[in-house]
């Protein structure tokens, strides 16, 4: 549990949290569960010191710190060896991913609850804290969080996301019906562990996947806690996967709820089946409008291939529309 002074001295201009600012001391002399972290990183040196100080500035007494990195060349093993009296082990070697990185370090770990946290996100402060104290009493399969998305530039707020727990596992196609900011879910190491970790042919929703698969297996004996308080935030900049690839987010997600459609019961198929043709259907119109000269004309031809689109409301708006314009 190191002290602000303990650490090394923050780089010059950078201050506040976490370079010139503690975070709360937690008590000792009680059973704070045991809190597993992972980070996974790659080439994200200039973000990835500010994210090992806000996990180890937690003051939280009973901590278990692992950072996985995939064999970064730009000065990310230097950041990781300033930390690595403090850090429960580490390691530097090429992988195949985030995913892959992620499962490394949950194989590690030992706490009672698990989450990773991405080398360009921080851990608000007093957030391990607020998981072990809510945690303790009731030994929830998921505790979930405020968590803020910064825009990296600026410091402006991209969003402000507060938890919306899932009770079922349709609960995940309804739009914001589930809103879990990844950083600020904590889950319990054993049964994650015991679920496989997170799968590793996904590279965008992984996070997702593993929460749903959660939900399935457990459905009605489900305990999550969820708290307003800040567990966490995560930065925006260009070269996130949310900015640099957000379409592959909703076509990964589609392959996941087709996968899973085998343990869902015959009405949770059926609503599946139903969202899933209605996001393809958006998906085809939206291809059939190149411009709006030729709306009209793509649609018609998109109709007579596919009649089952009589029904989509989203279809016949897109026809209203395109009318409009090309009288316009």
């Amino acid at each position: 549990m190191p002290r602000l002074a303990d650490l090394p001295a923050p780089p010059p201009g950078a201050h506040g949290w976490p370079w010139t600012e503690a975070g709360h001391t937690v008590a000792e002399g009680q059973a704070w569960p045991r809190i597993s972290i992972v980070t996974p990183s790659y080439n994200q040196a200039r973000f990835l010191e500010a994210t090992i100080r806000s996990v180890l500035l937690q003051g939280y007494p009973n901590l278990e710190y692992i950072v996985v990195d995939g064999g970064s060349t730009d000065g990310s093993v230097q950041v990781i060896q300033k930390y690595a009296a403090w850090l429960t082990a580490w390691r530097s070697e090429p992988d195949r991913g985030q995913s892959q990185a992620i499962n490394k370090g949950l194989a590690q770990c030992s706490g009672e609850l698990f989450n990773w946290l991405n080398s360009d996100d921080q851990l608000a402060p007093g957030a391990l804290a607020e998981v072990g104290r809510t945690s303790h009493a009731e030994r929830p399969h998921l505790v979930i969080g405020r968590g803020l998305v910064l825009d990296a530039a600026s410091g402006a707020i991209v969003h402000d996301w507060y938890p919306r727990a899932p009770r079922h596992p349709l609960d995940f196609i309804a739009h914001t019906q589930v809103v879990m900011p990844q950083p600020s879910s904590f889950l319990p190491t054993r049964l994650v562990q015991e679920l496989g970790g997170v799968r590793e042919d996904l590279h965008y929703v992984m996070d997702w996947e593993l929460y749903l698969r959660l939900t399935l297996s457990l459905r009605e004996r489900l305990v999550v806690i969820t708290t307003s308080s800040l567990l966490s935030v995560a930065t925006s900049h260009p070269d996130t996967k949310t900015n640099t690839a957000p379409a592959a987010f909703q076509v990964e997600a589609e392959g996941v709820l087709r996968t899973l459609q085998a343990s869902l019961g015959p009405a949770e198929r059926l609503g599946l089946a139903v969202y899933l043709w209605k996001r393809q259907t958006e998906r085809l119109v939206i291809a059939a409008r190149p411009n709006a000269g030729a709306d009209p004309v793509r649609l018609a031809r998109l109709l007579a291939r596919r009649p089952d689109l009589m029904g989509s409301r989203f279809f016949w708006g897109a026809v209203r529309r395109s009318l409009v314009a090309s009288r316009s």
